[in-house]
């Protein structure tokens, strides 16, 4: 009996740190890589005039001051159209986000549709995305991919 004490002693001790070893790799991969404080600035894929930039909190949980171009482009008469910005958002444990900017009629309060934003952060101070225009009234608008370094 004694030859079997002696093992399972070591047995176990190999377990726990089998154990803990794979709690501690899913943890990392769980860990959004958004740079705490960094500014992210980037363009829609194909469309490199339309730009996108947004920061990262301090505290890396949070987008804030998201200023995106509208991805629908009026072809004249339609007044103009609005960017988004001012979004804010939550960054999520595994660095994705999505944010709705409302959007107004230049120089109005008035809003006629809104820009969704999502994103998801990448190593190396990446981060790639879509934003999606919505117009009032059920009309379809533009869905363009974008990048953006930090």
């Amino acid at each position: 009996m004694k030859v079997r004490n002696d093992l399972t002693r070591p047995v176990c001790r190999v377990g726990a740190v089998a154990v803990s070893a794979a709690l501690a790799i899913s943890g990392i991969a769980l860990a959004s890589d958004a740079v705490k404080g960094a500014t992210y600035s980037g363009h829609y894929a194909g469309r490199p005039a339309d730009l996108i930039s947004f920061e990262v909190s301090a505290n890396g949980k949070q987008i804030i001051d998201l200023s995106a171009d509208t991805p629908f482009k009026c072809n004249g008469g339609c007044g103009g159209v609005e960017n988004a910005s001012g979004g804010s958002a939550t960054i999520k444990k595994n660095g994705k986000f999505s944010v709705t900017v409302k959007l107004s009629l230049p120089g109005s309060s008035t809003i006629y549709g809104t820009d969704t934003v999502t994103g998801t952060f990448l190593s190396h101070g990446r981060a790639k995305g879509t934003v999606t225009s919505h117009f009032n009234g059920g009309s379809g608008g533009e869905t363009v991919n974008w990048t953006a370094t930090g």
